[in-house]
């Protein structure tokens, strides 16, 4: 049975990880919270123009949110798929150097 998460604690410009399907392990930036749902994309194979829409009980939220992306999608700004990757190569660096 899937773990039930609560919708309010996710945000525009979280970073995301995969709990569950073909693509578990997988970061994300989460672009929409859509309800139950969420609007996530990884720069490279789901891109901010054709994003991934996955289940909130499908992923585990990271306790990061980018500030330039967060700033971008407040602002109503434009995201690239650039930015997007470049945000959760940051996240994953920092990740390994503190040990996670």
């Amino acid at each position: 049975m899937a773990k039930k998460r609560d919708v309010n604690r996710f945000r525009t410009g979280q970073m995301a990880l995969s709990d569950a399907g073909h693509d578990r392990g997988k970061l994300y930036v989460i672009l929409e919270v859509r309800g139950e749902t969420l609007v996530l994309a990884d720069g490279l194979r789901k891109t901010v123009e054709k994003p991934k829409i996955k289940n909130i009980c499908h992923v585990r939220r990271m306790n990061y949110i980018d500030p330039g992306i967060k700033a971008r999608l407040d602002g109503g700004e434009p995201l690239n798929n650039g930015d997007v990757l470049k945000a959760i190569q940051l996240f994953e660096a920092k990740c390994k150097v503190i040990g996670g």
